[in-house]
This record gives C-alpha cells, structure tokens and sequence, in this order.
C-alpha cells in the first residue's frame, strides 16, 4: 500500500469510515441534493496565523490529487462487504475539486479561520473528517508550537494496557483531532501491539496499515440532512434510521441518539428499530443518565439487555470508560467504547511538561442541505449548531425548552 507521508493526506482512505458509510447512503437516497458546511470553532482563543493559513491552502489543493487505487478498492471489498458495486464504481471515479468546493479565508487581525465546503451532497460529504484534521495540524505546526512526541509512546501504552486490563472494547477515533499524523501513526502503532490487534480504529488507512478493522456507522449529518430535505424535526430521526437500514440491511447497525435530543429519538426509536439497530451511540450529555434511559427503553420494550450494547464516544478517557463500563455490567448490558482527543491530542507543554496543552475543539457542520438551513440540538446546548432561527423552529416542532 501506499506510504503515507507525514503532512497527509496522501491517501483517500487517510479518513474514517463512516464518511464513506455515510457517502453511499446519500448516493443511493439523495443523489441530487446540494449540502454547504462550515467551519465552527467553539474555542475562539484558538487562533490561526498566516504560515498556519497557507500551509493549510496547499494541503487542501494537494486533495485534488487523491484517488482511490486499485489496491483501496479491493480493501474496501474485502472488510467491508456492505459497500455495493454501484457505490465502488462511484468512488474510483471520484476525485476531490477543492478549487471549486472549499472557500478558506483568514482574518489575520483577529486570527479567525473561516471555512466552507459546498456543492453535491454526495461529493462533498468526503471533506469534513480531512479538513478538520489538516486545520488541527496547521494549529500545532505554526501557532501552537510548544510540543513535542517526548514520552507519547509511553503515554499510550499506559492508556491501552489500562483499557485492555479493565476488559473494555474499544476503537481509536481520533482522526479529526489528531495533532498530526505522526501523532495517530504513532497511536495506532502502539495500542494494535498492546491489544495483539483487539481493537479497531475509524481511519481507515490506519485499519488497513496495521491489520485491525476499521469501524464507523453513521453521523449526526445523515439525520440533520434527512430533517431538512424531508422537512421534518419530528419524524427525522424515525425516517433517517429506516433509510439507513434499508441501504445496510442490518450492517452498520448503531443508532446516533442526539442529534435532535435523546428525547426525540426515544420518541422515534419503536420496537421495530430497536430490534433492527444493534447499537446506540452516545455522544452529548451524562453517559451514566444516558445508560440507565437506553436501558429502560429497552426494558419497556421487552427487549433483553444482554442482546444490546451502547458505544459511548464523547470526551471519553481510559478512566472514564473504565466507570461507565461498571456501570453497564450492572445492568448486563453491552458496551464501547470510541476514543479520539484523548488518544491523539494529549500533550503537555514541551516548555513545562507540568503544564497540559490545549486541544482544538473544532467542527466542520452540515449548515444547508437541499437549500434549508441544518441544525443540531444536543443534550449539551454548548454543542447546538445551525441558524438561530431555525434551531427555534426545530425546539418548538420538538417541544424543547
């Protein structure tokens, strides 16, 4: 395979798998749609400055020059047999036009990045997981500078061996946060030698490289899109799900449980697709609120918890996981774990190793789809995203305070 150099991406599967997930569904249900998204930063004293700004201008024109090879194609069809022919075909023949789909600017008084992605659904929907990366990267090689892979070797053994000791499955998700990525190189080096390769990771060139599977399902975007192409905050999660089992057939099967609050999708979640989801996912919010409600969900449905597992994936640290997983053994039901900032972006000050470094606290949102504005409403309002009056629109559709 390809020898992926360090400033990436060299390679179109330098990225996780549920865009790609997420890539087919679109293609097969909503092939024509237009979608724009944007850069929202939710730490402003994060600032960028002009080498951090042209660097990153000529890795996102460096996209143009990806494809999927021969030997990316075959991977695909061979770990993951829920890609159609259909889908495959479409994707070696896609190629990235950032020149005509991304717009990036730098207001280099306030050091503010501005950027935006727009276009075809289907094609566009690539750009999040990558950009985000690069973003994060340009940050610590020109801004943040005050680092260094001292000791981040050590740092990771201690974090696997401590998740393998306590029994927890677990995947490396941190692609879009990662430092750089030497920085996800170097992770994924050390937890496939820890785990003798029990354990998976969302990059899909990492799972390749270092022979563990790659694991992704679905993202808030799919059902922020659905919401608005569909015109509906009340039945979105409902309708969203029913597309995605149609096209997956009971593959990928985690169900995404905040994108319009954990309200509206147990609202949504009937016995139906509780039997057709193997899996929720949390991702905003009280883990331990979140697995006594899953669970008492399941239990008003009649559904035995030992046949159901949750994937819990926000902010999540070895010690945290370790507790929730107690938590989840005393209910008997199944759990997992995605680990991201906390595996690729943990550094401390090179200057004063005292000291912990910060972590970019960066998303590329589905603003406009189909011409509608987009919105998400987690159970963290911190996290809501989308136009102001729209989010309104959407808690009064829903009954949200």
């Amino acid at each position: 395979m390809t020898v992926i150099e360090e400033h990436a991406p060299a390679s179109i599967l330098d990225q996780d798998l549920y865009k790609f997930c997420m890539q087919q569904a679109v293609f097969e249900h909503y092939p024509d749609a237009d979608a724009e998204y944007r850069l929202v930063n939710r730490d402003p004293s994060i600032l960028f400055n002009r080498a951090s700004f042209e660097w990153l201008q000529e890795r996102i024109s460096s996209m143009a020059q990806l494809r999927a090879t021969s030997d990316d194609l075959e991977y695909l069809r061979s770990e993951c047999p829920y890609f159609s022919a259909d889908y495959l075909t479409y994707l070696s023949e896609f190629r990235y036009n950032p020149s005509i789909e991304v717009v990036c600017s730098l207001d280099e008084n306030s050091g503010t990045l501005d950027l935006r992605v727009s276009g075809n659904w289907t094609r566009i929907i690539l750009y999040e997981v990558i950009l985000l990366a690069m973003v994060a990267e340009s940050h610590y090689r020109f801004v943040d500078m005050d680092w260094n892979y001292e000791g981040q070797r050590e740092k990771i053994v201690a974090k696997g061996e401590k998740l393998v000791a306590a029994g927890c499955k677990f995947a490396e998700f941190g692609t879009r946060r990662r430092r750089s990525f030497m920085t996800q190189d170097i992770v994924m080096s050390e937890l496939a030698r820890v785990t003798n390769g029990r354990m998976k990771t969302s990059n899909v060139y990492l799972a390749h490289k270092y022979g563990v599977p790659p694991v992704g399902t679905i993202g808030h975007e799919w059902i922020m899109g659905v919401a608005a192409l569909e015109n509906t905050y009340k039945d979105a999660d409902r309708l969203a799900f029913s597309k995605w089992h149609q096209t997956y057939k009971g593959s990928l099967a985690v169900a995404l449980a905040d994108t319009f609050s954990t309200r509206a999708f147990f609202s949504a979640f009937d016995r139906d697709l509780a039997d057709a989801y193997e899996s929720v996912r949390h991702d905003s919010g009280d883990p331990l609120v979140f697995t006594q409600a899953v669970c008492e969900h399941y239990w008003g449905l009649g559904i035995d918890l030992s046949t159901k597992s949750i994937i819990f994936s926000d902010s999540v640290t070895p010690e945290i996981a370790v507790d929730i997983k107690n938590r989840c053994d005393s209910f008997g039901i199944g759990c997992s774990f995605g680990i991201g900032t906390n595996f690729t972006n943990d550094f401390n000050l090179a200057s004063n190793p005292a000291l912990h470094g910060t972590a970019l606290n960066i998303v590329l949102k589905l603003f406009r789809c189909g011409g509608k504005p987009c919105v998400k409403l987690s159970e963290d309002k911190t996290k809501y995203t989308g136009d102001i009056d729209e989010v309104k629109r959407a808690q009064a559709e829903l009954s949200i305070i």
